[in-house]
């Protein structure tokens, strides 16, 4: 009688003698091991660290899919901001269309000079002034106190973006029918932007809404007075009031001593208050892997700058421990992943709507 090898490859595995050993086969690449015992079903390492790939690069493909997702929701409420923007900034309105004059058709008609009406001269000339102040100069607005800004955490920054989105289409139909006369548009800000590498790739974001007024000063390295010794050859005398945007301060969490950091802060309000600008301190981004000691310093730092900017009336962008979620900081602990610098840009330019709003 010839026998089934081939369904049953595990029955005709001769046992060694003498030991408690047998060599069993892998159920799914049907390679042989030297087991302790007859196992009624085995898998062998290599085929188990296959299954465990598979199933990592299929939670790979997941998260892709779910950034891909949330990628072409951003486009498309960028895109319909822009659309938005570009109607309020036209103006154009139904009734300002119907209002314009149209050319009729060309129509015949006999006038005589019976049919002209003469034409009744009034004695009393009525003078007044029907116009109305529509937006304040430049000079009041410089005396105008800003929105206060001396504490704005991030949940706050997004929280006024998404009253801003959802409120805008109720504004576009309104505004025609509330305000006939064109809007005069103010005068720009100037926008500056200043920090250490952190800020490498944010421009899109930032300058996005505004090329034309807004800068990213990217300062690779910098330190604390890196970034006061720079500001003069930056801010210029002519800017009317700019908004100035400082993020720096985690290369000097790395080898200075905190009482030397509050120091080269408080060297840099002083230059800061030399410029009549309007300033926001953003908090010190958290770091991971790089000893518990810089880590409480940076918890340190931030704690003092919250205090210290509210008493000399500057603003402060607080980031919290946002960025300690899973992956926004890249794999030294120090830098930004792709992810972390669009969320990080967000940040920043949310605030700056914020302020010039």
């Amino acid at each position: 009688m010839i026998e089934d090898h081939c369904s049953h490859p595990q029955r005709h595995v001769p046992k060694m003698e003498g030991e408690g050993t047998a060599a069993v086969a892998c159920g799914s690449c049907a390679m042989f091991a030297i087991l302790p015992k007859v196992a009624g079903s085995f898998t062998c390492s290599n085929c188990m660290l296959i299954a465990l790939l598979k199933d990592k690069v299929q939670q790979l493909e997941e998260r892709v899919a779910t950034l891909q997702r949330i990628r072409e929701l951003e486009l498309f409420l960028e895109a319909t901001e822009h659309t938005v923007s570009t109607k309020e900034e036209t103006g154009d309105s139904p009734e300002k269309v119907a209002s314009s004059p149209t050319q009729e058709s060309d129509i015949w008609r006999n006038v005589t000079q019976r049919s002209r009406r003469p034409r009744v001269r009034s004695d009393c000339l009525e003078i007044r002034n029907r116009f109305e102040v529509l937006s304040p100069s430049m000079e009041d607005e410089e005396q105008t106190p800003f929105e206060d800004l001396s504490l704005i955490t991030v949940d706050q920054v997004y929280e006024d973006e998404e009253q801003r989105q959802s409120s805008g289409n109720v504004q576009v139909t309104l505004e025609p029918t509330a305000h006939r006369r064109t809007p005069t548009r103010p005068k720009r800000r100037r926008v500056v932007v200043i920090g250490d590498s952190l800020l490498r790739g944010t421009e899109a974001v930032i300058c996005g809404p505004d090329k034309m007024s807004r800068e990213v000063c990217c300062l690779p390295g910098a330190k604390i007075q890196d970034v006061t010794e720079r500001l003069q050859g930056i801010i210029k005398p002519t800017d009317k009031y700019p908004f100035l945007l400082v993020h720096v301060g985690t290369n000097d969490t790395a080898s200075n001593s905190l009482q030397k950091i509050k120091r080269d802060y408080e060297a840099l309000g002083r230059k800061l208050k030399q410029l009549n600008a309007q300033i926001v301190i953003s908090s010190v981004l958290p770091v991971e892997r790089r000893g518990p000691g810089r880590e409480g310093k940076i918890v340190e730092v931030n704690n003092w700058l919250r205090k210290w900017c509210k008493q000399e009336r500057f603003g402060f962008l607080d980031h919290g421990m946002q960025f300690l979620e899973d992956g926004l900081l890249a794999s030294d602990g120090l830098h930004l992943t792709t992810v972390g610098r669009n969320v990080f840009a967000k940040n920043l330019r949310n605030l700056i709507r914020r302020a010039l709003n």
